[in-house]
């Protein structure tokens, strides 16, 4: 019988089909995504951080909260206030923090940010989209939390979600101005129109179904290097990363058998 953790789970991996997902509507996409990670957590606040590499801070694009059941946009915590924390958060993949941490890096947040706004755990986990940091999902509780392998899957299935919805807009954006290209330079060959759409396709199939299980893929792979020693983390790790393997080599085959068919 599966736990309710394992459930968690399933009700992440669900969004896996979403239609906001596949059709790059990042913020709506969001809107959906961060309520269920923070239901499936158990967790009082749960909110995504975008990465302002100009700026070098973060910035909360969207954010729930289940006591309110409400969603809302608040603001990040001040980079400036909290050095030794931004510097971990963007040097590790992935952070979990308790209150009772005694650690001089932590001093300063779990003070003025927990303690004050009566947090007593609080994770987060790094986004990266096009080989650099594209932001964090944070989540925060209340009350102790028992944090667990299968929560950590919860935080990488949804931030590799993030990064592919993402990935999916920018697609749509570069297809929309080819789209105005080629109707700019009035293309009338219909070979040429046939041969752009096919392409088309194939990258719109490649992006949606195969950079999905490779980014979930290599999250695992991550997440396999940071629980080593555990040996019962690092089997249920080792079977979801047996899991995306074959979804991935499934969706190639399909990819074969379209370009075959076209």
């Amino acid at each position: 019988m599966a736990t309710s953790k394992e459930h968690s789970l399933e009700s992440i991996m669900r969004l896996s089909k979403s239609e906001l997902l596949q059709g790059g509507k990042f913020k709506d996409f969001l809107n959906e995504l961060v309520p269920i990670v923070c239901s499936s957590l158990s967790a009082y606040r749960t909110s995504f951080w975008l990465y302002r590499p100009e700026k070098d801070e973060f910035e909360c694009i969207q954010s729930f909260d289940m006591e309110t059941n409400n969603s809302s946009i608040d603001k990040a915590p001040d980079s400036t206030a909290f050095p030794s924390f931004y510097k971990k958060l963007k040097k590790e993949l992935f952070i979990y923090v308790d209150s009772s941490d005694d650690s001089k890096d932590l001093e300063e947040f779990i003070v003025d940010q927990m303690l004050k706004n009566r947090l007593r755990s609080w994770a987060g986990i790094q986004v990266w989209n096009d080989s650099r940091l594209f932001g964090v999902l944070a989540v925060e509780w209340k009350a102790n939390k028992d944090f667990v392998n299968l929560d950590q899957l919860v935080m990488v299935t949804a931030a590799s979600m993030i990064s592919q919805c993402y990935d999916a807009l920018i697609r749509l954006k570069e297809d929309f101005l080819h789209r105005n290209e080629v109707n700019t330079l009035r293309v009338e060959e219909k070979e040429k129109e046939k041969l752009a759409k096919k392409l088309s396709d194939h990258a719109f199939y490649t992006s949606h179904s195969i950079r999905h299980p490779l980014s979930t893929i290599l999250a695992l792979i991550d997440l396999i290097k940071l629980n080593w020693e555990s040996r019962e983390t690092y089997e249920e790790l080792l079977q979801q990363l047996k899991i995306e393997t074959m979804n991935l080599d499934d969706a190639i085959r399909v990819m074969t058998a379209k370009i075959e068919l076209d």
